[in-house]
């Protein structure tokens, strides 16, 4: 019979559990793919957790994951306001170059940018789908309004292609008036890939994006035209995180 000092045995649990440190705990982007990434390594088997020092109430019972607050095994920091034994990158932040932590990435393009990194992209949420709905949103956009996002200039490209009769949305968890264009602020979980299915065309114009998940959760929902104009967008393919967690696994775990 095969044995293990206590030493193996502790090694052996450190493989096995995984902590994706979060900072702050806000619907955007990055949080959004941890608590998907998790619920999807969870499902395979893996002890996979979130921990912070904050909760978010409609995440976890969407996601049905409860954020703890002590880490477990090896950790995975997700914000660059933090260090772990990993560093998920999915965004240019100049922090994440002074992490002396191993690197995941979610592009080439970060690869690249980095010099460094094993790529895991996101994945796409089996919520966003075509569902058949009637597509009277001729332009949809989202992103918060902020520099990086760009959403001026999205705006005038939305124009652009949609014409001066056609109805633009643009949806975010921070949204402004915008002449001509109705802005939806904070949509929930839900309510989000009904927006997708109402589009015919989604235009994604960020400044900079390391893997913009609306580009793919657009594509995924059967959106006619995605029009994306920066960095590792172009990369995007529509991928299932049961996939992408089999690749953690084979990669990390």
């Amino acid at each position: 019979m095969e044995t293990h000092s206590s030493t193996d045995v502790e090694g052996l649990e450190r493989r096995s559990s995984y902590s994706f440190l979060l900072v702050e705990l806000i619907t955007c982007g990055a949080v959004l793919s941890t608590f998907e990434l998790v619920q999807a390594l969870k499902r395979e088997g893996v002890d996979a957790r979130i921990v912070s020092p904050h909760n978010n109430k409609e995440l976890e019972e969407y996601f049905g994951i409860t954020v703890e607050r002590e880490p477990k095994g090896i950790t995975i920091a997700v914000s660059p306001k933090c260090e772990g034994d990993y560093a998920y990158v999915r965004t240019r932040d100049e922090r994440w170059k002074t992490h002396k932590s191993k690197k995941i990435v979610v592009s080439k393009y970060l690869q690249e940018w980095l010099g460094e990194g094993i790529i895991i992209p996101n994945g796409t949420h089996s919520r966003f789908y075509d569902m058949g709905l009637e597509r009277d949103i001729d332009v949809l956009i989202e992103g918060n309004y902020e520099s990086n996002k760009s959403i001026d200039d999205t705006i005038d490209e939305a124009r652009r292609i949609g014409g001066a009769t056609a109805r633009i949305v643009w949806f975010g968890r921070q949204t402004t008036d915008k002449p001509g264009v109705l802005s939806i602020s904070s949509p929930s979980l839900q309510e989000i890939p009904t927006i997708y299915n109402r589009a015919k065309v989604f235009v994604k114009k960020s400044h900079d994006e390391g893997w913009g998940r609306p580009v793919a959760e657009a594509m995924a929902c059967g959106v006619p035209k995605v029009v994306n104009l920066s960095g590792g967008n172009r990369e995007i393919e529509v991928v299932s995180w049961e996939s992408i967690a089999k690749s953690f696994i084979k990669q990390i775990c």
